[in-house]
């Protein structure tokens, strides 16, 4: 295309010469011949900013794609830690260390929740008022937990 449209702008140059050299009936024809040039010039520098355009485009188009793959890999690294993450907390869970340390815990909660209700019926059975004495109104309070739900 360029070379195109500069054999025309060569050619055109030319004829212009060449009719500048034959006199003055030749006026209109002079006129067209610089207009096709100055057209031909806007051709050529519009072609021009087209291809950079081009050029600048398919660059945009290159870093969007890299960044696609980039997201894509690191989504895939993010999905195999937390594969791996959880995988380590179900044989963590699993293991037998723990189910033994439940399972102390469980007898810990029960000896805890007959003492706190021996200590419920001692304070009960001795009649006193514990809702006027702040120190033994907090005990009682505290012994209503549940252990279970900490």
């Amino acid at each position: 295309m360029k070379s195109l449209a500069l054999s025309r702008m060569k050619l055109s140059v030319a004829l212009r010469d060449n009719m500048e050299n034959m006199g003055p009936e030749n006026c209109v024809l002079t006129d067209d011949m610089k207009h096709i040039l100055k057209l031909q010039k806007l051709i050529m520098k519009s072609q021009e900013e087209s291809s950079e355009l081009e050029k600048k485009l398919l660059d945009v188009r290159k870093k969007r794609l890299q960044l696609k793959q980039a997201s894509r890999s690191k989504l895939l690294e993010i999905q195999i830690e937390k594969n791996k993450q959880k995988e380590d907390v179900d044989k963590m869970e699993n293991s037998e260390m723990i189910k033994t340390m439940k399972k102390k815990l469980q007898t810990e909660i029960k000896i805890t929740t007959v003492v706190q209700h021996t200590f419920q019926g001692l304070i009960l059975a001795s009649k006193t008022n514990w809702a006027e004495d702040p120190a033994l109104r907090e005990t009682v309070l505290q012994l209503e937990k549940d252990l279970n739900t900490l």
